[in-house]
């Protein structure tokens, strides 16, 4: 059992007993049941079929993608009949499972691409059936394209204060749909989702690793935001999450288009707060930044850190973390926020519920907090 600083017990859903990352990562796909990205029990059902002793990798990528594969199934089928809202529904929980099946498979193990191109083509389909609420972009970006959405309110066109939402090193820009995005178009503002270096699409298929000046490929999609009509270009926000909250506090210091800056996690150093802090994601950490070994990781790494980057935010700054992240180090959160000297800095350290990583036990208050914080900052 999970517990936190004082002891308490942490609201940790064990469906898998027998290994504690397999229970916090399935928490973050129950948490995102609120909003449509899974179902509960379809995932109950799937975790039975698991079972509580088995820790066969192959075995969990076996189930989930069953299950994927049985909810997009019956997706088509409403499809075929007519049934939109139905279709849309289950091709949204499809990609989930999809993204869930992979997650701890080797980073090149061929079905990490069947799970990513089977996923992200079901969250596809759902887009075509959102009434343009949702589109497809394409950025361009050194002689390449990154890939993702602009989710709106409504599509009556109208120009709105827009939020770009960064994802972590293991999440697909569809996955943030359903991890606190469409808490911004609830607000009445537009949330993109890109897949930046070293994530999603860039990663796997166009060889865009990751890269400590975050600030080039954010300003690229800044660059053709400011021109669409739908977007407010003097109400643009730059929201980070997982390892996230390195990208959008770096790339907010040195693009003076973002108005304000959350960090749902803290860091300092990933290559200390997060690399040495989580073994469990050298591996995924050492692909993402394009590394051959752990040695050229660390060398790599090493040069994504705020120091000399923090005192530089002078816009409103949000920073949330969990005392129990056993995934990020809170301490690197600390040492974040002790160096911001903005004028606006809002910290929410959650102990007990909310302590977990990106807070997947408090995903709908810490998801609306954030939604609310920068629909009043920007």
């Amino acid at each position: 059992m999970t517990t936190d600083g004082n002891g308490d017990a942490l609201s940790l859903i064990e469906l898998f007993p027998q290994d504690e990352d397999w229970s916090l990562q399935t928490m973050r796909l129950l948490s995102q049941v609120a909003v449509g990205g899974s179902d509960l029990f379809e995932c109950a059902r799937t975790a039975a079929r698991i079972g509580t002793e088995s820790t066969d990798e192959d075995l969990w990528q076996q189930e989930w993608s069953r299950t994927a594969k049985d909810v997009a199934a019956s997706a088509q089928a409403a499809l075929d009949a007519g049934n939109i809202t139905t279709a849309r529904r289950a091709f949204f929980r499809s990609m989930s499972y999809w993204r869930h099946s992979e997650f701890f498979l080797d980073s090149f193990d061929e079905r990490r691409t069947e799970a990513y191109v089977e996923g992200t083509k079901n969250f596809q389909k759902a887009v075509e059936l959102s009434d343009g609420v949702i589109e497809r972009i394409s950025i361009p970006f050194e002689g390449k394209t990154m890939d993702g959405y602009v989710v709106r309110p409504d599509n009556s066109g109208a120009a709105r204060p827009t939020v770009l939402f960064l994802g972590g090193a293991d999440s697909w820009a569809e996955e943030l749909y359903f991890l606190g995005g469409t808490e911004f178009p609830a607000r009445g503002m537009n949330v993109v989702m890109i897949d930046t270096p070293g994530r999603g699409s860039s990663l796997r298929f166009k060889e865009m690793y990751s890269r400590p000046d975050y600030e080039v490929p954010v300003a690229a999609i800044l660059d053709v935001l400011e021109k669409r009509d739908d977007v407010d270009a003097d109400r643009i926000g730059l929201a980070g999450v997982s390892f996230g909250g390195y990208y959008a506090p770096r790339a907010a210091a040195f693009e003076p288009r973002v108005k304000a800056v959350a960090a749902w996690c803290g860091t300092w150093s990933i290559l200390t707060d997060f690399y040495e802090f989580y073994p469990p994601l050298q591996k995924q950490l050492q692909w993402l930044s394009g590394s051959k070994d752990d040695a050229e990781a660390r060398e790599k790494l090493a040069e994504f850190t705020l120091d000399g980057v923090a005192d530089k935010l002078k816009i409103p700054v949000y920073v949330m973390h969990g005392t129990a992240d056993i995934i990020m180090d809170i301490k690197g959160a600390d040492r974040f926020v002790a160096a911001l000297t903005s004028d606006d800095v809002t910290v929410d350290i959650y102990d007990g519920a909310g302590s977990l990583h990106c807070s997947y036990d408090y995903m709908s208050v810490a998801g609306a907090r954030l939604g609310d914080w920068f629909l009043s900052r920007i």
